[in-house]
């Protein structure tokens, strides 16, 4: 931040929504944003999540730019899907948008994940070293060399399938690597700066510039040539694609039930899993690389591995046991029904 500096707070209708964001902090002022962005608020700490206060600012139909844009250095509640917590550290990327398409968009439901996740992917492909390292899994992580070095959330405002505001939140951990136990849906975490073997000068603005350009670009497609042309390059960068893959439901305590496991043969036009041996896609859950857990790998006492329960003792059909919510960000307004459907003659099958 260095070619900002703190200024007074304006009146009007842009001093509310700074108070939303910054509540005392300091306000600071620099370079015009950079097109199409309208309004770019930093902040070195942010109270709250400002993923959270987007949200807030739309569910009350508060008045915002078009192209609204909101950095925090460091800050408090940041959370990723389902209110897991997101360790919020100085030096990586904590960025939430506010989109107004005010227009049909379809598969609403995931192309704003979809759009948020990509525009990751592209910014890190822009950086010498980097291209090509990262990949998708599904359904809103950034990984690289088998660890987590992004993760997205998208809401989206819609009437009629109108959509009047979409909120993005983009978590790209830059130049830290937060201390995380080992899960069996998160594995490991890495950085950027790990990534490259180290930091380089201005990573962190160009992670953030890159992100923000990436995102206008992406936009400006989904907009104009729909879904389709975004979700046709996440599967190119999948990871899970062609995989060996595990299908969890997830309980608010944090245990998941084994629904289902085999290959990912395709990902449908809305990112619906289609695994082998089952006649029905998957809409819903939590992904795991791999089969399930060993039961050498089970706690002391027998039963589920950490955080993995299955009281059946089989994995279910999606028909019988895929009725799970979506990850936080994610609307489903009945487009997935339970009967079997053709496979989309658009869906990537791999050999």
């Amino acid at each position: 931040m260095n070619s900002y500096r703190v200024r007074e707070r304006p009146s009007g209708i842009t001093g509310p929504i700074l108070e939303a964001f910054l509540g005392g902090g300091p306000y600071f002022q620099g370079p015009p944003s950079p097109p199409p962005w309208d309004l770019l608020i930093l902040a070195e700490e942010a109270p709250r999540s400002n993923y959270d206060v987007f949200l807030e600012l739309a569910r009350n139909r508060a008045p915002l730019p078009p192209f609204t844009a909101a950095l925090a250095g460091s800050g408090s509640g940041f959370h990723g899907s389902r209110g897991r917590p997101w360790a919020a550290l100085p030096g990586n990327l904590h960025l939430s948008v506010s989109l107004a398409p005010e227009q049909t968009v379809d598969r609403f439901e995931v192309a704003f994940t979809v759009l948020a996740a990509l525009s990751v992917v592209d910014a890190l492909d822009a950086i010498p070293g980097l291209a090509g390292r990262a990949g998708l899994k599904w359904v809103n992580d950034v990984v690289a060399e088998g660890a987590k070095v992004a993760g997205v959330l998208a809401y989206t405002q819609t009437q009629d399938r109108r959509v009047s505001r979409a909120v993005l939140g983009v978590g790209v951990n830059v130049l830290a690597t937060p201390a995380l136990p080992p899960t069996p849906f998160v594995p490991r975490a890495t950085s950027v700066a790990e990534l490259l073997g180290g930091p380089r000068p201005g990573l962190l603005a160009t992670v953030f510039q890159g992100v923000l350009e990436a995102l206008a670009r992406n936009y400006r497609i989904l907009l104009e040539r729909g879904s389709g042309a975004l979700v046709d390059r996440y599967r190119v960068r999948s990871v899970v694609l062609g995989q060996q893959v595990t299908v969890c439901s997830e309980d608010s305590d944090g245990t998941a039930e084994v629904w289902a496991s085999g290959r990912l043969v395709a990902l449908g036009d809305g990112l619906e899993l289609y695994l082998e041996g089952h006649d029905t896609p998957f809409t819903r859950g939590r992904l795991l690389l791999g089969p399930p857990p060993e039961p050498s790998s089970f706690g002391e006492s027998g039963g589920a591995p950490r955080g993995v329960s299955d009281p059946l003792g089989r994995f279910p059909s999606a028909s019988t046991r895929g009725a799970s919510p979506l990850p936080e960000g994610l609307t489903d307004p009945g487009a997935h029904t339970l009967s079997p459907p053709p496979l989309p003659p658009s869906c990537r099958r791999t050999p």
